[in-house]
């Protein structure tokens, strides 16, 4: 099983390098689009949608709003801006969002027959991916190199390391014991050191190779950092959340050794979101870069 995940992780690693610095943004946004289409997909499942028919319909409906949102958001010219006021609108959607889903946890399971319907679980599915679709392709554009595509991934990454190591060493008090059972407080509390750490490293290589920051955005970044970082947590515990409302152990079979799509972007789409909205509105004039 090791051998497996390893693997697995290096061909992810390789793929998600390719896809992202060897393409140009309308590429880039093209390869994010069929990575997520495949978590549509398993996002069915996490809605417990049985017939081909109700699964070819719910990803025809992220077709058509991929389709609609993609001239809008003028993703064949948009270059240097996250001020588009639709970025802002849509990422803002998805902070809220998940401002939402943090009710959702906190009350989990006394609250699930409100919400763990088909109707009410496909509804959150638009809510989760659209935006994280949104921000992913605006930070391309953003930086074309992929710099900030890979920062964030960094950091979402980061905060999951750090928890497992702190977390197997010193974690007793149980973070959320009804939706997983082995994350714990020290665990959120070493991810978030971790995350500070490689925030302050990374202002280095941001400020010399991607934009030359004042002391100014050098603190916004590192406050924007630690905030993704916490709703990266949110983004992994809610998955786990909805997989126990449909009592799975992943969200899908596509990656061996690791389940799902979704299992391995699940802290990515409530971070990217919370990300790019915090950046779009602490630098709101980023003729800067």
């Amino acid at each position: 099983m090791l051998k497996t995940r390893v693997i697995t992780a290096l061909v992810m690693l390789a793929v998600l390098y390719m896809g992202t610095v060897w393409t140009s943004p309308f590429q880039f946004a093209i390869f994010i689009s069929a990575v997520l289409l495949v978590g549509v997909l398993e996002w069915t499942g996490l809605m417990g949608a049985k017939s081909l028919a109700h699964k070819a319909a719910y990803i025809g409906l992220f077709i058509v709003l991929m389709a609609v949102l993609a001239p809008a958001l003028q993703i064949a010219s948009m270059t240097h801006s996250l001020t588009a006021p639709l970025v802002t609108s849509l990422t803002g959607i998805g902070v809220v969002f998940w401002l939402t889903a943090f009710w959702l946890i906190r009350h989990f399971p006394e609250n699930s027959s409100q919400w763990a319907t088909t109707s009410g679980t496909a509804m959150m599915g638009v809510f989760t991916l659209i935006p994280t679709w949104v921000a992913l392709i605006a930070l391309k554009y953003l930086v074309p190199n992929g710099a900030l595509v890979f920062t964030l991934i960094a950091l979402v990454s980061i905060v999951d390391i750090g928890a497992y190591f702190t977390g197997r060493a010193w974690g007793k008090a149980k973070l959320a014991p009804k939706l997983s059972p082995g994350k714990s407080w020290a665990g959120f509390w070493g991810g978030m050191a971790s995350c500070l750490v490689l925030a302050l490293a990374l202002l280095y290589p941001l400020h010399f190779y991607v934009v030359q920051l004042d002391p100014v955005h050098m603190l916004a970044f590192v406050v924007i950092a630690m905030v993704t970082a916490v709703f990266s947590v949110l983004g992994d515990l809610f998955e786990s959340m909805l997989k126990r409302s449909q009592g799975l152990k992943d969200s899908g079979k596509s990656l061996p050794g690791h389940g799902g799509i979704l299992d391995r972007i699940d802290s990515l789409t409530s971070a990217a979101p919370v990300f790019v909205f915090f950046i779009s509105i602490l630098f709101a004039d980023v003729s800067w870069l």
